[in-house]
């Protein structure tokens, strides 16, 4: 179980003790404050696997880290200065929802006046007063939404361009006193141009600017956060500084051309920044930590209507001494009760299992396989059909050499098979070959000819290769057994908690 705590500290501290009673495997902290707080309130907390998240620049030097397992900056600007304490630093930048964010198709905006978006807290270092002031001498209009989270900086500084009509805010004093979400979103459509005018290495992202690219929406930004990374200057975005913000707000906005140039190239740069991959690059991570770098085998069975046969197969990885493995069960649309049991497994067994189902009728075994394949996060693959149970050798799987393509020993009636001939059915492969390769030929929807359609695609580009140092014992032949399974749900249950 791997527990995450968000920024703040409030209400955290006793579900932490709960959740540390109960067995967590990992824990990551989102602030390094609070985190640190946390660290000293919960006992137990020392003891667990732990990954830090940095959230702003200024902060990187507070400490060296050590009492933490990895650390994670969006950055590599961020990254660099946290290598110089810690061994081990990752780079996840952030992410979007890319659905809701979508690419503004009319552009420019209709209005008279050219208009400059902000989006985020009004705290100093983020300038919106500059923004303001720069605006109203140039004879634009700025539109903005958050919340003010420093008030004497609202009152002194900013206010006045809301008495004047330069700025059009939504949101009020404090985070409670955001503007509904679809208000903010339907801004990006009102801006000529995005601004992030964020000083003091206080950023990481910012979140804004990634939706303000994936929106269409020509951004300039100073070299902080994420800009750093993204960024290149006159191509996809503009830099600035003090001395440059006016002049190059004024060019970008009198040159409609540069505009709609940099906002292609912008969404180009921000398309795979999504909410999916960034969760795909955490759970990565966390499983490097908590295995130390061991390579991650996941272990990918196709599977229909054989629930009672695939719960032995499950149990079979899930008992083998290697610990970096996940289990990655691809349902061809079976009409048992393969799902149920598949979800309680996961709550029982200690080796991570992600269900999935084709929802097509028929043979898709291919298209089951290859599903397994973009879901995994191993980098090492292992296909075991669900009439088989693995018997040793995971950690040998585990260290399979490159451009090689390895398929095992079977037990048959008690009894090694005799055929040599490769047959992916109990066979391991790094990903990147197999991806390489091409990936199963989702054209045979039939039994019969996988193997034979493999060979000859890989041909040239991997080895095949024998290997007896890993052992599966088949439990039900091909196409021998089709009857319905008939346990029922209390039976599985009462097995899986024996």
């Amino acid at each position: 179980m791997v527990c995450v705590h968000p920024r703040g500290l409030a209400n955290a501290i006793i579900p932490l003790r709960d959740a540390i009673e109960e067995g967590i495997d990992f824990w990551h902290g989102q602030y390094w404050n609070s985190a640190n707080q946390m660290l000293e309130s919960v006992v137990g907390l020392e003891n667990i696997p732990k990954l830090l998240t940095h959230h702003n620049h200024h902060c990187l030097d507070k400490s060296d880290w050590r009492e933490y397992s990895g650390l994670n900056e969006m950055t590599e600007w961020g990254c660099e200065k946290l290598r110089q304490k810690h061994e081990h630093v990752y780079k996840i930048p952030h992410g979007i929802d890319l659905d809701r964010f979508k690419y503004i198709d009319e552009y420019p905006p209709k209005h008279d006046v050219p208009t400059i978006g902000y989006v985020g807290r009004v705290v100093p270092w983020k300038n919106l007063d500059k923004i303001c002031k720069a605006a109203k001498k140039l004879g634009y209009k700025v539109v903005g939404t958050g919340y003010v989270d420093k008030p004497d900086y609202w009152e002194k500084e900013i206010k006045q361009y809301v008495d004047d009509g330069t700025l059009d805010f939504v949101g009020g004093i404090g985070r409670s006193a955001m503007c509904p979400v679809n208000i903010k979103d339907e801004l990006y459509s009102k801006m000529d141009v995005f601004c992030m005018y964020s000083t003091g290495e206080k950023e990481s992202g910012t979140l804004p600017l990634l939706e303000a690219m994936a929106s269409g929406v020509p951004v300039l930004a100073t070299e902080q956060g994420m800009a750093r990374d993204l960024i290149s200057h006159n191509k996809n975005g503009i830099i600035f500084d003090d001395d440059t913000f006016e002049t190059e707000l004024s060019r970008v906005m009198k040159d409609v051309g540069l505009r709609k140039s940099l906002r292609k190239k912008g969404w180009n740069t921000v398309k795979h920044n999504s909410e999916q991959k960034m969760a795909r690059d955490y759970a990565k991570t966390y499983y490097d930590i908590i295995w130390n770098g061991q390579p991650v085998v996941s272990v990918i069975i196709p599977t229909y209507n054989r629930f009672t046969k695939l719960i032995d197969t499950i149990l079979s990885v899930d008992s083998d001494d290697y610990p970096a493995k996940e289990i990655i069960v691809i349902d061809d649309n079976s009409d048992d009760e393969t799902k149920m049991a598949c979800q309680k497994l996961k709550k029982e067994i200690k080796t991570p299992l992600l269900y999935l189902n084709t929802e097509r009728d028929g043979y898709n075994l291919a298209m089951a396989r290859n599903m397994g394949v973009v879901e995994s996060l191993g980098s090492v693959l292992l296909f075991l059909d669900d009439r088989f149970e693995l018997k040793g050798g995971l950690e040998h799987i585990s260290q399979v050499p490159n451009g090689e393509w390895h398929w095992g020993k079977k037990i048959i009636n008690g009894s090694a098979s005799t055929k040599r001939s490769f047959i992916e059915n109990f066979s391991w492969i790094k990903k990147k070959d197999f991806v390489a390769g091409g990936m199963f030929n989702e054209r045979i929807t039939c039994y019969g000819g996988m193997s034979q359609i493999t060979r000859e695609q890989y041909n040239g580009k991997v080895e095949f290769i024998y290997d007896e140092d890993a052992t599966a014992i088949e439990h039900l032949r091909a196409r021998g057994d089709k009857r319905k399974d008939i346990w029922k749900a209390k039976e599985i249950i009462a097995k899986l908690n024996t």
